[in-house]
């Protein structure tokens, strides 16, 4: 079991018409959801951890889960707002317009009993950005981090976040706890203002974290482990857009690392190079494939097998 806990929000797609109008189609999205959407087609068995509004876009959300084979033990049902993304894209590249004061997720305040075991606890984005989600996620990884794997990304958001340095020490705060933490550029860039990569690296490398990835989009993705560093070139595919791209990488991942059996604490700790090459490989053609659709549509195990040859 994989439990994913953040954000499950409605991603509003625009679809432009003949005569040149845009309307927006809603989807099922988030990348905490999008996560956890990722590792049921890639045949892991998932959790989602968090809250959903019992509106009708919260009803969209919950349907989701139940069609793709998610877990909602763990989902909290509330009446307050659902987190909306609109979307738009420009040569292939999303950006966001979110609507989230007052949303579900965002007011989300933790589980009233605890996690059983699994695997991983996956954390990350919107909801790593205010209280009172931000502080349960960020003690729920800490009190996790003792008996499961700890998986971070944190898929800032700079223009959501009204108090930078209050935000970067949540982040640093959840980062000693996770033993897997994704970064891409962007973040790393936001997260450590003037630090190099290889300070940022080392330092985290330095506590409780066994694998960092910095991802790059096209152009791949670079990974470090207490023996060494791995550099992993994109796939070129026909890309529609890159919804949800990241987010289908960093399951891929995880995905990898649990069907080889090194998705545990202790087997991290013995990390090599194949078995982060074959991490990375297997991310990066489930975010390649992912590319090669319209908004986040993560692709199914066989999917991915067959692009890698397997």
């Amino acid at each position: 079991m994989i439990y994913c806990g953040g954000d499950a929000l409605i991603d509003f797609m625009p679809l432009e018409h003949a005569d040149g109008s845009v309307s927006f189609s809603p989807k099922p999205g988030g990348a905490v959801l999008n996560v956890a959407t990722a590792l049921a087609r890639l045949e892991r068995e998932v959790s989602f951890v968090g809250a959903l509004s019992t509106d009708l876009f919260g009803g969209m959300l919950h349907d989701h889960m139940v069609r793709e084979g998610i877990d909602t033990t763990n989902v909290r049902r509330s009446d307050d707002d659902s987190t909306l993304a609109f979307v738009s894209l420009a040569g292939g590249e999303a950006r966001y317009a979110f609507y989230d004061r007052t949303s579900a997720s965002r007011l989300w305040t933790g589980l009233t009993e605890p996690l059983g075991m699994a695997e991983a606890l996956h954390v990350g984005s919107v909801t790593l950005i205010a209280d009172p989600a931000a502080s349960a996620y960020a003690a729920l990884a800490e009190r996790a981090s003792r008996h499961m794997v700890i998986s971070l990304d944190p898929n800032c958001r700079p223009g959501l976040v009204s108090d930078g340095d209050a935000y970067r020490d949540r982040i640093a705060r959840i980062a000693a706890a996770s033993h897997i933490i994704r970064l891409s550029d962007e973040d790393l860039a936001f997260l450590h203002p003037g630090a190099s990569e290889e300070e940022v690296v080392n330092g985290l490398l330095d506590g409780k974290t066994r694998l960092v990835i910095v991802s790059r989009g096209a152009d791949g993705a670079s990974a470090w482990w207490p023996g060494g560093r791995l550099d992993m070139a994109g796939r070129q595919v026909e890309v529609r857009d890159s919804v949800g791209a990241g987010d289908t990488f960093h399951a891929g991942v995880l995905a990898a690392l649990s069907r080889s059996g090194r998705l545990a604490v202790e087997a991290l700790d013995r990390l090599d190079r194949a078995s982060v090459e074959n991490a990375l490989a297997f991310g990066t053609a489930a975010a390649a494939l992912n590319c090669m659709e319209s908004g986040c549509e993560p692709p199914a195990l066989d999917a991915v097998l067959e692009c890698l040859g397997q």
